[in-house]
């Protein structure tokens, strides 16, 4: 045997649990990837071989040392079947049938294996790849890690091994000896010092089963993506929400308690290591009749907000320090899992879809919830315990959830409590009602939370009451000016906190903003402003001539005009609409998933476009907009640290910038931890950065887009 290694603390609670009932098969999770297209199996079966090779989880065994349960790492030989479905009537259902009773297989944790894996022939062109791991080695986001690895080594051999588990058991260890565990500590003390018992659509404990079961639908996501972006708040707090106002509904309780699974990976070193890291943290969240979803949203979304910075204490460790455990009292009710990656892979030029067919045990009942970036929609899994449920159950409990959801969307000022929730379900619609003016957005989120900062530029700083204000006298200025609809008003001024609240004056005003760069050529700017004439200026020095006040705002108004130097040489004035900008505004939000928690880096100059990505996007999610000094790029170590002291969380920046940072960043300097998502732009990225940006496990979006299609047309996340 080759040495002995501890149990992480989420493997411990899970071998003990099998312990209670060793031939149990309910541990085992399953998932396959559909691949549409040609698959060369012998080619198939060594990038799969390799990526499990590779995924040391999948190869422990365990066993009593003593009283503990210690693991080691023993790769053996395993078989990987080829089967041919092809002459069966529905080859896709029988390649589930028999998918569904290998999920059903023990597994013996002292001798495994822990997986196993299959490929499944439905047609020349339609194959199924079906892997099936015990809960002991992997959660979730390990599945999609593996199987994104094999879509690599199939594709072109290449790509980031795996990390090894050894990581896993280092950063538990730092953390169990930190200040920062103790903190949590009494963290989640406090949060559930009176905590009441969590209101569930059964009010009885059981013992888990052999196996659950499960409903599930696949609802369109327009409507409900439209609605997360006009109300500034993310798609899954709106379903988060909708859980919780489900189970008011259900059991009349005023406040709801959810489980809510969590990554435990942001901010380690374990993004690339397959293993069960995840933790469910409980989620209270008070709930009335009278409550919209959209403000029951925001309220999810404060509580996440507020538990975040403590979701690495183990939810056992919970359970113990309440004395839950062995008791007749949850933790939670109903688990929430809205899971974040994306679910598309490529095979060569193949396309392959994962799709999930156990996901494990549950104690009662878990609503999982799948985004598919083909636009097809999200799909909603019910799983429940089946000594509480059977599958009639669930079907009536996911409809009126639907039903919920699909209403409350329809109509988001209607209150939860006056929803009807017949049994039939509604899809969302899929046409969105159009974006809400940018105007609108910043005064509801100044409506919202006036205290929260806006703004910021060092140690100056606008909250959103002092930004709209300060917008508002400008505006009122400019309207005694002449300012309204269609009516240009230039901007020559610096990067400053006072500069964004003077170009939303001139959009609070009516009219449209014509930026200027401070620093460019005179001529330049003679030329620019022959071209656009704006009978009104705002610089240091200057002032523009008074025009005539046009009548009331319309989205077919311009917003404003930035010039490029066209193909001549010469500027050429690019006028974009206030519903156009509306628009993007509502689709960037969405796509790069921007709410009010963000710190979004100002980098690009007014006169580029991307500003307004940065300034609009910000400002409408209700984040805080911090603006870059000029000294700030004067040195790549030197943007990294006061991208890290201003806890920046979101990046939009050139992609030759990026290329610098992603360069740096490879050769040992320091990405903050803070930043979850870099959006880049500009020029065609360099697979060799992309490669390098890979290891930091931080979201690479790449955009395109003519200034003439409203900044940006199209977006890709760069994923392995």
């Amino acid at each position: 045997m080759t040495a002995t290694l501890p149990l992480s603390a989420a493997q411990t609670s899970i071998w003990f649990g099998q312990q209670l009932d060793p031939a149990n098969p309910v541990y085992n999770t399953a998932d396959y990837v559909l691949v549409e297209g040609p698959v060369e199996p012998a080619r198939f079966e060594r990038a799969v071989r390799s990526a499990i090779a590779e995924a040391e989880s999948l190869h422990a065994r365990f066993a009593l040392a003593g009283e503990e349960p210690r693991q080691w790492h023993e790769p053996r030989d395993w078989p990987l079947p080829v089967l041919d479905l092809t002459d069966r009537a529905d080859p896709l259902a029988a390649a589930e049938a028999w998918m569904r009773e290998d999920v059903r297989t023990p597994v013996d944790l002292a001798e495994g294996p822990l997986f196993a894996a299959a490929l499944l022939k439905l047609a020349d062109d339609r194959w199924v790849w079906h892997q099936r791991v015990h809960h002991i080695a992997v959660d979730g986001y390990a599945f999609s890690l593996i199987a994104r690895r094999v879509a690599d080594l199939y594709s072109d051999g290449g790509g980031t091994a795996l990390g090894p588990f050894a990581k896993v058991l280092e950063v538990e260890e730092s953390y169990v000896d930190s200040a920062r565990r103790s903190a949590d500590a009494g963290f989640w003390r406090d949060y559930l010092a009176d905590l009441p018992e969590p209101p569930g659509l059964v009010d009885r404990l059981a013992a888990i089963g052999d196996h659950t079961v499960r409903a599930e639908a696949r609802v369109p996501a327009e409507g409900l993506r439209a609605l997360a972006a006009a109300e500034g708040v993310g798609w899954p707090d709106l379903v988060t929400a909708a859980v919780a106002a489900y189970l008011h509904r259900a059991t009349g309780a005023d406040e709801v308690v959810l489980g809510l699974p969590v990554m435990g990976r942001l901010g380690t070193p374990l993004v690339r290591v397959p293993a069960i890291v995840m933790n469910i943290v409980p989620l209270r969240v008070p709930v009335g009749s009278g409550d919209s979803l959209p403000a029951l949203a925001r309220e999810v979304a404060a509580q996440v907000k507020r538990t975040r910075p403590h979701q690495r204490y183990r939810h056992e460790q919970i359970r113990r320090d309440l004395s839950l455990v062995g008791g007749n009292r949850k933790l939670f009710g109903p688990v929430v899992n809205v899971m974040p990656f994306d679910n598309d892979l490529r095979f060569g030029p193949h396309r392959g879809r994962m799709r999930n067919l156990a996901a494990g045990p549950v104690e009662d009942l878990a609503v999982g919830v799948r985004d598919f970036s083909d636009g097809s929609g999200l799909s909603v899994e019910l799983d429940g315990n089946p000594a509480l449920y059977d599958v009639a159950d669930l079907a009536r409990h996911r409809d009126r959830l639907l039903r919920l959801l699909t209403e409350a969307v329809r109509v988001p000022e209607r209150p939860i409590g006056r929803i009807p929730l017949a049994d039939r379900v509604v899809p969302v619609r899929a046409l969105a009602p159009p974006a809400p003016d940018v105007v609108d957005l910043v005064r509801r989120r100044a409506a919202e939370r006036p205290g929260a900062v806006a703004v910021e530029q060092g140690p100056t700083r606008l909250t959103y009451a002092e930004l709209v204000a300060a917008a508002d006298r400008v505006a009122a200025d400019l309207r005694d000016r002449g300012a309204g609809p269609d009516v240009l008003v230039s901007l020559e001024l610096r990067r400053r906190p006072e500069t964004i609240a003077a170009l939303l004056g001139v959009l609070f005003a009516g009219a449209a903003y014509v930026p200027l760069d401070p620093d460019a050529p005179a001529e330049r700017t003679r030329a620019v402003l022959s071209a656009a004439n704006p009978p009104i200026r705002i610089a240091d020095d200057v002032r523009g001539r008074v025009a005539p006040v046009p009548g009331g705002v319309e989205p077919g108004h311009l917003a404003y005009v930035i010039h490029t130097s066209g193909s001549t040489g010469r500027p050429n004035g690019v006028l974009v609409t206030r519903d156009a900008l509306a628009g993007f505004v509502r689709a960037a939000t969405t796509r790069y998933g921007v709410t009010a928690d963000d710190r979004v880096l100002q980098f690009a100059a007014l006169h580029f476009d991307a500003s307004v990505e940065e300034v609009f996007v910000a400002l409408c999610a209700g984040a805080t907009l911090v603006l870059r000094t000029d000294e700030m790029t004067a040195s790549i170590p030197g943007f990294l640290r006061e991208c890290g002291e201003a806890g920046i969380t979101f990046l939009d920046l050139p992609t030759a910038f990026w290329h610098e940072v992603a360069h740096a960043v490879a050769n040992g300097a320091e990405l903050p931890g803070s930043v979850r998502v870099v959006v880049i732009g500009g020029e065609a990225a360099l697979a060799t950065r992309v490669a390098e940006w890979r290891e930091t496990g931080v979201r690479l979006i790449n955009t395109y887009g003519p200034t003439e299609a409203t900044v940006v047309a199209t977006a890709s996340d760069l994923s392995p």
